[in-house]
C-alpha cells in the first residue's frame, strides 16, 4: 500500500513537472511569436539549444570556487563517503559525487554539476547539527536530485524564465521607439501587447518556483526509496527549519516564522514535506537504525574561507 502511494506521488509530480515546463515553453514561444513571428520562435529555439549545450561545460570546480567551498577527501570524512558510495550504488550512478565543504553557519546542502561532474555540498552547520541518520537522509535527497536530473531541469527552467524576461524587455524598448508614432498618428497603443509584456515574466517566474517545489517533493520521495527511512529525512527537515531562521525573524518574531507566500517559495512548506514523508513509512530499504549516532569529526579540520575585497568594493 505504501509503495502504491509512493508511485502515485512520483507519477503526479512527473506530470506536474511536464505541465509546468510546457507552460513555460509555451509562454516564451508566444512572446517570441508576438515580437518576430515564426522567425522569433526559431531564433529562440536555436539560442536555447546553444546555451543548453554549452552550460554543462562549466566546471563544477569553478562553481565551487565562486561559493568558497573546498573539496573533502575520503580520509577527512570517511563515514560520509561511505554513505555516498552506498547511496550512489543504490541510485545506479556511474560516479560517486565529489563532496565539498562550505564554511557557513547556515544549514545548507545542495548538489551541482551534470554528466559525471556532480558534487554534493554540505555546510559546516549541517555536519555539526545533524546526526548520521539525518545526514544519510539529506545525502539521499541530494543524490536523488542528481539521479532525477533536476539540475538540468531547473537549468532549463531558469533559461526559459530569463529568455522570457529578455523578450519582455525587448518589447518595452520597441514600444518606447514607436511611442512618437502612436502619439502623432491615429494608431492606438497596443494595450493588450503591453499587458502581456508586463505579466509574462512574472507568470514564468511563478511557474519556475512551482516546478522547483515539485522537484523537491520528488527528491524527498526518491530519498525514501534509497534509505527506507522517511523519519530520518523528516527529522533533518525539522532541525533545518528550527536552525535556519533569519536574524530578523529571531529578533522581531521570536515565536513564529515569517509567513512566506506559498507561490513565492522555492521549496514546499516543511510541514507539508514532513506530512508526506510520514505517510511513506516502510517503503524502500530498511537500514535506518544503524545511523542514529553523531558524526565523528575528530579527524576533520574545518576550512575557513577568507573573504576578499573585490573591485566593486564588497567583501565576499
Amino acid at each position: 500500500m505504501k509503495k502504491l502511494i509512493l508511485k502515485q506521488f512520483l507519477l503526479q509530480n512527473f506530470i506536474h513537472s511536464m505541465l509546468l515546463l510546457t507552460g513555460m515553453l509555451s509562454l516564451m514561444a508566444f512572446m517570441g511569436y508576438l515580437l518576430a513571428g515564426l522567425v522569433g520562435v526559431i531564433m529562440l529555439i536555436i539560442s536555447g539549444l546553444i546555451i543548453v549545450w554549452s552550460a554543462p561545460r562549466i566546471s563544477t570546480r569553478f562553481i565551487m570556487h565562486i561559493y568558497g567551498a573546498q573539496a573533502v577527501n575520503r580520509q577527512q570524512l570517511p563515514e560520509i563517503y561511505k554513505l555516498l558510495q552506498l547511496l550512489a550504488d543504490r541510485a545506479h550512478l556511474q560516479n560517486i559525487p565529489q563532496l565539498y565543504y562550505l564554511p557557513s553557519h547556515a544549514m545548507l546542502a545542495f548538489s551541482v554539476g551534470i554528466k559525471g561532474d556532480e558534487a554534493v555540498i554540505l555546510s559546516d552547520a549541517m555536519l555539526r547539527r545533524l546526526n548520521l541518520r539525518e545526514l544519510t537522509a539529506v545525502l539521499a535527497h541530494e543524490i536523488s536530485h542528481i539521479y532525477n536530473k533536476d539540475i538540468s531541469v531547473m537549468m532549463l527552467a531558469d533559461l526559459i524564465s530569463r529568455f522570457t524576461a529578455i523578450l519582455a524587455m525587448t518589447g518595452y524598448i520597441l514600444i518606447m521607439i514607436y511611442l512618437p508614432f502612436y502619439i502623432f498618428t491615429d494608431h492606438k497603443i497596443p494595450w493588450l501587447f503591453l499587458a502581456i509584456l508586463m505579466l509574462a515574466p512574472n507568470v514564468s517566474a511563478i511557474l519556475q518556483l512551482a516546478l522547483s517545489r515539485t522537484r523537491e517533493f520528488n527528491a524527498d520521495f526518491n530519498a525514501v526509496l534509497l534509505t527506507g527511512d522517511p523519519q530520518g529525512l523528516a527529522s533533518a527537515l525539522s532541525k533545518i527549519e528550527h536552525f535556519q531562521g533569519h536574524w530578523f525573524e529571531t529578533v522581531l518574531l521570536p515565536n513564529r516564522k515569517l509567513p512566506d507566500p506559498s507561490l513565492l517559495r522555492t521549496h514546499p512548506k516543511t510541514s507539508d514535506r514532513i506530512d508526506r514523508l510520514l505517510a511513506l513509512n516502510g517503503t524502500g530499504y530498511n537500514d535506518s537504525d544503524s545511523h542514529d549516532v553523531d558524526l565523528d569529526l575528530s579527524a576533520f579540520k574545518p576550512y575557513h574561507h577568507h573573504k576578499k575585497r573585490r573591485f566593486n568594493g564588497f567583501w565576499y
